[in-house]
C-alpha cells in the first residue's frame, strides 16, 4: 500500500505536472525582442516630413487668410459702403428736384401733376463668406404743427399777411441712415426742402431749398426781393429697414404762389426747428452773404440764436434758428403740400 502511495505522488493523475523550467529559461531574458517587433514605418523619415510639410502648408493659408480678413476685407467693404452712399446721394437729390420740378410744373396751373416714384438702396454690397451686406434704414415723419422739423415764415405786407397760421408753417422728412462698419455713419435727410448730410465730423446742406434774394432797380428805386418755397410733407409715419431697394411714392396735392408786397420794406422772419441747426445756420450764412442784394450783416439780415433744446442725453435734442431779412419789398411765396408714401413699389 505504501509503495502505490509512493508511485501516485511520482506521477500525478490528470496528466501530471508540468515543467516550465526550460521554456521560462528560454525566453524570459529575451521577451519583448523575440515577441514584439518595432513596426518598419517607425523608422520612415518620409512620414515624418509629410506631417511637417502638411503643417506648414496650413500655417501659410492660415497666415495669408488672417491677412486678408484684417487687411483687405475692410478695405474692400470701406469702398463698397463708400460707393453706396455716392448712389443713395444721388438718388436723394433726384427726389428733391423731382418734387421740386412738380411744384415749379403746377403753381397756378390748371395742368394735373403727374406722381414720382423714386428707388432707394437701403443696402451696400458685402463680401460673399468673409462679410455681410450693410444694411440701411429709411425713415419718413410727416408734418405736425408743433414737432420738428418745421421751417415758418412770417411777413406782415400792405394788404396780405404771411403767417405760420397759414402757408407760413412746413414741415415734414425722409431720413436715410446708414449704420456703415468701415465708411463712416451718415444720415440724408431731406428736411423741409433741403437735403442734408450728417455724419460725425458735422452737417451741411448739400442741396438747398427754392430760396434767392435779389435787388430789382427801377429808375431810382430799389426793390429787395425775396423768392421763397416752401414743401409740406404728409403722410402716415414709416420706417424700412434692412437690405434691397425701397422706394418714395411722391404725389403733390397742392401748389401755389402768393406775393407779398410793402412799399416801405418789412422784414421777413424764419424759424427754424431742427435736430441740424448747424446745417441751417451755415447754408443762410452763405447763400445771405453771397446772394446778388448785395447783403450786409446786421444791416440788412441776422441770423441767430442757434438755441439747442436738450433732452437729456436723448437722441430728441433739437434746434431753433432765427433768420431775419430786413427791408424786404416783395416776397414771391409758393407754399406746396405733397403726399408721401413709403413702400416697395408704387402704390
Amino acid at each position: 500500500m505504501f509503495q502505490t502511495l509512493i508511485r501516485l505522488l511520482q506521477k500525478p493523475p490528470f496528466g501530471g505536472r508540468m515543467d516550465l523550467s526550460e521554456i521560462r529559461n528560454s525566453y524570459s531574458g529575451n521577451s519583448v525582442v523575440g515577441r514584439i517587433k518595432r513596426s518598419p514605418r517607425w523608422n520612415d523619415d518620409e512620414g515624418v516630413a509629410s506631417t511637417i510639410g502638411t503643417i506648414m502648408s496650413l500655417l501659410v493659408f492660415l497666415t495669408f487668410m488672417g491677412m486678408f480678413t484684417n487687411q483687405f476685407v475692410p478695405v474692400w467693404m470701406s469702398d463698397n459702403e463708400s460707393a453706396h452712399m455716392a448712389t443713395v446721394v444721388q438718388q436723394m437729390i433726384y427726389l428733391k428736384s423731382q418734387v421740386d420740378g412738380l411744384v415749379a410744373d403746377y403753381s397756378n396751373s390748371l395742368l394735373a401733376p403727374t406722381p414720382v416714384f423714386v428707388p432707394i438702396t437701403l443696402h451696400a454690397q458685402g463680401i460673399p463668406i468673409f462679410a455681410a451686406p450693410t444694411a440701411g434704414i429709411l425713415q419718413f415723419g410727416s408734418q405736425s404743427t408743433t414737432g420738428y422739423p418745421s421751417f415758418n415764415a412770417t411777413f406782415v405786407g400792405d394788404e396780405q399777411t404771411l403767417s405760420t397760421n397759414d402757408d407760413g408753417h412746413a414741415g415734414g422728412y425722409v431720413d436715410f441712415y446708414a449704420p456703415n462698419r468701415y465708411y463712416v455713419e451718415q444720415h440724408l435727410t431731406y428736411d423741409c426742402g433741403a437735403l442734408i448730410l450728417n455724419q460725425s465730423d458735422g452737417e451741411y446742406i448739400i442741396a438747398g431749398l427754392q430760396f434767392s434774394v435779389t435787388n430789382i432797380v427801377a429808375g431810382a428805386d430799389t426793390s429787395r426781393v425775396v423768392k421763397l418755397t416752401q414743401v409740406s410733407m404728409l403722410g402716415l409715419d414709416k420706417t424700412v429697414g434692412g437690405t434691397g431697394t425701397k422706394g418714395i411714392y411722391v404725389d403733390l396735392l397742392y401748389a401755389n404762389t402768393n406775393a407779398y408786397e410793402s412799399d416801405v420794406g418789412a422784414d421777413l422772419t424764419f424759424t427754424i426747428v431742427s435736430k441740424h441747426g448747424n446745417a441751417w445756420l451755415t447754408y443762410f450764412n452763405k447763400a445771405l452773404n453771397n446772394s446778388m442784394a448785395g447783403l450786409t450783416y446786421d444791416t440788412d439780415f441776422s441770423i441767430g440764436p442757434l438755441t439747442l433744446h436738450d433732452s437729456e442725453g436723448t437722441q430728441n435734442d433739437y434746434y431753433t434758428l432765427t433768420v431775419t431779412i430786413k427791408d424786404v419789398n416783395v416776397l414771391d411765396h409758393t407754399h406746396a403740400t405733397i403726399l408721401v408714401t413709403l413702400g416697395e413699389v408704387a402704390p
